[in-house]
């Protein structure tokens, strides 16, 4: 007995209807999608749903205190919540991160899910700390305030 199966299409900003006919786990046909990537959608998740994950994560000594990470593959739609509380139990990061960097090899021992960096964070460095240690001071130098009046 043919069975439909429905979902709303997250590949595009279309936002197709998609049905999916099916015999049990046999799909027959799927409808409703304006591109390919909306029927690769429907098969993906009616067979195995996967999402993307993606979160922000504390930065040791980083210019910035938060960097935006995420996965290189899916992971598995019932285990994106597991996934994302082990990234935070495996990480802070230290500072300086490079883009594409990765974090966490194998995320929930499956092969391929790294956690990489999507954004580059350099390290913080005190006005006050001096070259002389070999630390170089920051590039960053605060604008000069006017001190027009009236």
């Amino acid at each position: 007995m043919t069975e439909t199966a429905r979902f709303i299409c997250i590949r595009c900003p279309m936002g197709c209807p998609l049905r999916l006919e099916h015999e049990g786990e046999k799909i027959i046909e799927v409808s409703g999608n304006e591109c390919k990537r909306g029927a690769k959608y429907a098969r993906q998740e009616f067979s195995e749903p996967r999402r993307e994950l993606s979160t922000t994560v504390a930065v040791v000594n980083g210019r910035w205190e938060r960097l935006p990470v995420k996965t290189t593959i899916a992971v598995h739609k019932e285990r994106v919540l597991e996934a994302a509380r082990e990234i935070h139990r495996l990480l802070p990061v230290q500072a300086p991160v490079q883009i594409g960097q990765v974090l966490i090899r194998d995320l929930l021992g499956e092969p391929g899910l790294d956690v990489v960096a999507t954004r580059s964070v350099r390290l913080h460095i005190e006005p006050s700390e001096s070259t002389s240690e070999g630390v170089r001071p920051s590039s960053h130098t605060p604008k000069s305030r006017s001190t027009h009046t009236r």
